[in-house]
């Protein structure tokens, strides 16, 4: 964790610090105040825009997430070289959330909130990660070719499990192709993109007094908004296998933010990327190439998986059918 000068940090706040722990992620501060964490931001913009839609957020009525306390000269944030640092409250008790469809659609409208909030703001501009997006994609489907390429080269024409994998990989390259080639697809209006978190978690949720509670986010990898739901939704299905769930968070998504067919393009072209899968291949490639004893038992399992996150991607572009049929947006 970066290190700053913590005492000189808070003497801008009018909370008197007993202690101090460093953690993995951020500083606990038992203060006269009750226990506080300071958080120390790599980027200010993203600590401002971080600011901007925790606001916001406020503003639309969920005030259940960390909010940043402000200085003794009523600033929410400090900059500290070319770092932010933010203070915000410890909670000592939280619960975990209980998974089923009512957890599941009220989360859907949280998220919906936070897209909204985070949407309204100008700092970072939603059209260059998609851009990123879509380069990593086109590089990740360019390395995956120049692997296969070799592989079968060598081990195209053996028998047994080597030949098994090298069949693989033709389904695996055109599944990256197909992902990449739908993040590029011209209806995709590059201003019509907003910046999100790349990966929302099981974790960013918890019960506070009875209340659902969004935490977290400190120090976010950052994407478009589509990937953020495509990833949660993928999680959560391979979690519990519940495709109602899904649809219950994508109701109550649609009841703050409705999605448009072009949303669920995104969506689906994240989901399609064989990305387990593909790990496990990547794996097996590289110990048989140092002649290394092998197994395909993790493929297999990654192919179950994958089998699953074939459901679920069913069950999306069905229902992105249907937002398409009921006049929701224009074709692709």
């Amino acid at each position: 964790m970066d290190k700053i000068d913590i005492s000189d940090v808070c003497q801008n706040y009018r909370a008197r610090v007993i202690r101090v722990t460093p953690l993995d992620d951020c500083y606990l501060l038992e203060t006269n105040r009750g226990p506080k964490e300071l958080h120390v931001w790599p980027r200010v913009d993203v600590m401002r825009w971080s600011f901007a839609w925790r606001e916001r957020l406020a503003r639309h009525g969920f005030r259940e997430l960390e909010r940043f306390i402000r200085t003794r000269e009523a600033k929410p944030f400090l900059i500290v070289g070319k770092r932010g640092v933010t203070m915000t409250d410890h909670l000592r008790h939280i619960e975990a959330c209980v998974p089923g469809e009512e957890f599941a659609k009220q989360s859907g409208r949280v998220v919906g909130m936070m897209h909204l909030s985070q949407q309204e703001s100008p700092i970072l501009a939603g059209a260059d990660y998609l851009k990123q997006e879509q380069m990593n994609a086109e590089s990740k489907w360019a390395q995956a070719k120049a692997v296969v390429e070799s592989y079968r080269a060598t081990y195209g024409k053996q028998k047994g499990e080597k030949r098994w994998v090298a069949e693989l990989m033709s389904p695996l390259l055109q599944r990256m192709e197909r992902s990449a080639m739908m993040l590029s697809l011209d209806s995709i209006a590059p201003d019509s993109v907003t910046v999100a978190h790349r990966d929302l978690l099981r974790d960013n949720w918890g019960i506070v007094n009875g209340k659902l509670y969004l935490r977290g986010f400190f120090r976010p990898s950052l994407s478009i908004q589509q990937r953020d739901v495509a990833n949660y939704l993928r999680d959560m299905y391979l979690t519990h296998m519940d495709i109602r769930q899904i649809d219950a968070f994508l109701d109550g998504y649609e009841e703050v933010k409705p999605l448009q067919y072009s949303d669920y393009t995104l969506m689906l072209a994240f989901m399609a990327r064989p990305r387990e899968v593909w790990k496990s291949v990547e794996t097996y490639v590289k110990r048989v190439s140092r002649n290394k004893e092998v197994s395909a038992a993790s493929i297999e399992q990654a192919l179950q998986s994958q089998q699953a996150v074939d459901q679920l991607l069913r069950h999306i572009a069905d229902r992105a059918e249907r937002s398409r049929g009921e006049g929701v947006d224009e074709p692709l």
